[in-house]
């Protein structure tokens, strides 16, 4: 049933004539609106938007005849009706509004964000995010992206500001009253949600031309040197789509805009797409690789959704979660294109490690669920759509072909451009193209919540849905398998589709079964102890199978299948391993692992990690300048856990005089900052806190606040947190300081009981969106007293936005709790016998 805050679909928007006034200094605006309209059937209401606004209705009119009409608020349901004195008949009619709104002091809607400059002054500007639905709290409109319409938009402002939108600007003209009107050219028809502008002291640079399109890049005065890198990315993401996608890009220009305040990564807005700094602005000598691929990866994202969101929309916010996996999907694509040696594949792996964890939980939820009202879209933002929803479609694709893959999309975009869709319509499309039954696999990933687990047992593969709970379970998958059968002689892969019932796979005694091959399979698998030994001595598995080798290791430990000792002696194979990704996570995985133990058992923790890390740190040395990327990027990680975790006197020496004294390439700098807080003083806090303030690299900037919750002095933590809450941070930064300070392993209790005795302050100061952030970094306060103190506060105290996310990390923390009371005795034991 069509809830009744839903808009009647019988009138429809066609084209907007929108011009918006801002004034800056009053933190107000003023509109103008003209609506074309087109009516499928007679009617005398015309219902549409609006949020905060004061309305006034100009004229109603149809064939150039005005009509008496009234317009009356419903505040409730954001909505306004207007109601002509007589029946409307079917076809076109026009609707003009005048309207007034304060820009925000939120980062939604049309909101207000600032900046210091060189001499020291405060300056403000004002941007739009509309995602989702916030259109409506900057212009009346038909907020519904299902009510796509062209936009002709005008921005009257004050004179020496920058003022961009989604159109090319095509007219300006100076105003009696020394105002500058700016009109920009119309856009393709397109939802609300992806209406943008930005006004304010901001400079842009020079059009690179990417076949045919001016790609260029808006940002704060001073950060010019900072542009270059997203305008290469960005040239390239957009010829790479256009090639992929066969359709050329549906704009004229696409400019990149660097927001000092933003909530998100980044906006898709077609033709101004909105980033937060660290997300566009880098000097690629001076960034670590995560953070230089974590920029592509962004870049490249919100470059794919010019098709795959812009010029094809979902009609209703059930389909959001399909725009974003398939953009997650689509940015690896691109960036593996861009820099094949970064092997962003691979690292697409650590994403797609951390929707399998969510998804164990009973907490979990479908990829795809009933929305009702776009506040029930808000818990599709989260790592299921993004990176289950990204690998359910990585994993289809190796299954059915990157070329029929490819053929599909082709297929689904030319069939549904400049329209509105539903999930089974690319379904059906790639089934089209390829004659494989997509669409029967799909519903079971996207309509029912979890995963599979699968195994052999005597020559039959059997899947069961895997949880970290104890729940009795019945789900079935059709699960595209990938399985490599490796004997003396050869190897052979094999493409599978296992369903509900046992899949018989037809092995040669004595041969090694890699059940997932490739290592890109949405699934689990339960290998024996001996097979798992056996493949890890025959040295036939890839990095990615490896990688996933080791993470379903864990989280057997963690549903209580396997030891932590277990997972030790595992680890231990790989004192020689080369691959990074592969590093990352046995070393993720060791960290998590000395939670388990306190006092003698962390100490013997600690010397096993530094024993296991130490040889491949002393193979790779602190500094060779000609390294690659992914070699620079294992050393950072190596000193970082050698420093941090393991706790080793020469890795904290080196890296306080790197610290000190620089020299060393940027993975090693940000190892460095993280080794120096967690063996710190108030001196060096002060100093974290200049530096940040100091730096114009906002990479760097961000490495000290985040650090700031490491310090081992709890005066100093709960300094972090009380300046996170402060606008020392940015509210966009400071739930990640606030995150790192409840993880700080003595004195995250301490940083919760501040939180909690401050929920007031974190909840005004921080964006609904964000506040899952700060819960999560409860997740391993398992001591009893902390842990029910935790769970009794959040479950009394709901928040506006994320509500399921948080009781997904409440429950991640009752696993941690439960882990540690299985393992912390007997792997304590394990540890501290002799070898």
């Amino acid at each position: 049933m069509k809830h009744p805050a839903r808009l009647p679909t019988t009138t429809r928007p066609r084209r907007y004539e929108l011009l918006i006034a801002p004034d800056l200094a009053a933190s107000t605006f003023a509109g103008e609106v003209v609506i074309a309209l087109e009516l499928s059937e007679p009617t005398d209401t015309i219902v549409f938007n609006s949020k905060g606004l004061q309305v006034t209705l100009v004229e109603l009119s149809q064939g150039q005849v005005p009509i008496d009409a009234a317009l009356t608020i419903d505040a409730e349901r954001e909505q306004i009706v207007v109601t002509a004195n007589r029946t409307l008949a079917a076809g076109d009619a026009v609707l003009e509004l005048q309207f007034d709104g304060e820009i925000s002091h939120g980062l939604l809607g049309f909101y207000r964000s600032t900046y210091v400059d060189e001499a020291g002054v405060e300056r403000v500007l004002a941007a739009t995010q509309f995602e989702a639905p916030h259109a409506r709290a900057a212009f009346p409109c038909f907020d519904e992206p299902e009510f796509k319409a062209i936009f002709a938009i005008t921005l009257v402002v004050a004179d020496g500001l920058l003022a961009i939108s989604n159109g090319p600007e095509i007219d300006r003209e100076k105003l009696p009253d020394g105002d500058i009107r700016v009109r920009f050219g119309p856009t393709i028809p397109m939802s609300t949600y992806l209406v943008a502008w930005v006004v304010g002291p901001l400079e842009v640079t020079e059009p690179v031309d990417a076949g045919g399109v001016a790609v260029r890049v808006a940002h704060v005065p001073g950060r010019g040197h900072l542009t270059r890198f997203a305008l290469d990315v960005g040239t390239f993401a957009i010829e790479f789509f256009a090639d992929y996608y066969g359709i050329p890009y549906p704009g004229e220009k696409c400019d990149l805009v660097a927001l000092p305040d933003f909530s998100f990564g980044a906006m898709e807005n077609l033709g101004c797409v909105t980033f937060r700094e660290t997300r566009l602005l880098l000097d690629p000598k001076e960034v670590t690789l995560d953070e230089m691929s974590g920029a592509a990866l962004t870049i490249v994202h919100e470059i794919a959704h010019m098709w795959f969101g812009d010029l094809v929309t979902m009609k209703w916010w059930n389909g959001i979660w399909l725009n974003e996996a398939f953009a997650t999907f689509m940015e690896h694509l691109g960036v593996d294109a861009y820099k094949p040696e970064w092997k962003t594949w691979d690292e697409f792996a650590l994403g797609r490690a951390a929707a399998l964890d969510v998804d164990a939980l009973e907490n979990t939820r479908p990829v795809e669920y009933e929305v009702v009202t776009p506040e029930d879209a808000d818990g599709m933002f989260d790592l299921l759509t993004y990176q289950k929803g990204g690998s359910v479609l990585r994993m289809l694709e190796r299954w059915l072909g990157a070329d029929a893959f490819r053929a599909g999309v082709r297929h689904y975009l030319a069939r549904y451009q400049l329209s509105n869709t539903e999930t089974t319509d690319l379904w059906d499309a790639l089934e089209e193209a390829t004659g494989k039954p997509v669409r029967r696999i799909m519903d079971t990933w996207i309509f029912q919540p979890g995963f599979p687990v699968v195994s052999v047992d005597d020559g039959v593969i059997e899947q069961r849905r895997f949880s970290y709970g104890t729940k009795p379970h019945d789900e079935k998958w059709v699960l595209p398998v990938l399985a490599r059968l490796h004997t003396a002689e050869s190897s052979e892969t094999m493409s599978l589709l296992s369903e509900a019932q046992p899949l018989p796979l037809a092995a040669p005694e004595g041969s090694l079964v890699v059940l997932n091959a490739g290592g890109e399979g949405f699934y689990r698998v339960a290998y024996t102890a001996d097979s798992r030994d056996a493949l890890l001595v025959g040295g036939v598995l890839q990095p990615l199978e490896r990688f996933a080798l080791v993470d379903d290791l864990w989280a057997s430990v963690l549903a209580g299948h396997a030891t932590a000792a277990e997972f030790l002696a595992c680890a231990r194979r790989f004192a020689d391993e080369a691959d990074p990704v592969v590093w990352r996570v046995v070393i993720g995985h060791l960290r998590a692992a000395s939670r388990l133990v306190e006092g003698d058992g962390l100490e013997r923790m600690r010397d096993e990690i530094a024993k296991l890390v130490q040889p491949t740190m002393r193979r790779f040395g602190w500094d060779a300048p000609a390294d690659d990327d992914r070699t620079r990027q294992l050393r950072g990680l190596l000193v970082n856990v050698l420093g941090s975790t393991a706790k080793d006197p020469e890795t904290i020496a080196r890296a306080r005089e790197i610290y000190e004294r620089g020299g060393a390439d940027a993975d090693v700098q940000a190892a460095a900052i993280s080794v120096v807080a967690g063996n710190s003083t108030a001196d060096d806090f002060d100093e974290f806190i200049a530096r940040a303030n100091k730096t114009t690299n906002p990479q760097e900037q961000l490495r000290y606040l985040y650090s700031l919750g490491d310090f081992p002095d709890e005066a100093l933590v709960l300094r972090a947190v009380e300046l996170a809450l402060s606008d020392a941070i940015r509210a966009q930064n400071g739930p990640f300081v606030v995150q790192r300070a409840l993880r700080n392993r003595d004195h995250g209790p301490a940083a919760w009981a501040f939180v909690r005795d401050h929920w007031d302050r974190v909840q005004a100061r921080f964006s609904p969106s964000l506040i899952p952030r700060v819960i999560e970094g409860t997740t391993w306060l398992v001591e009893d007293r902390v842990a029910d103190d935790v769970t009794n506060f959040v479950n009394t105290h709901p928040v506006a936005a994320g509500g399921r996310t948080i009781a997904q990390h409440m429950e991640r923390l009752q696993v941690h709790r439960a882990t540690v009371a299985r393992e912390r005795d007997r792997f304590t034991a394990a540890l501290v016998q002799p070898s």
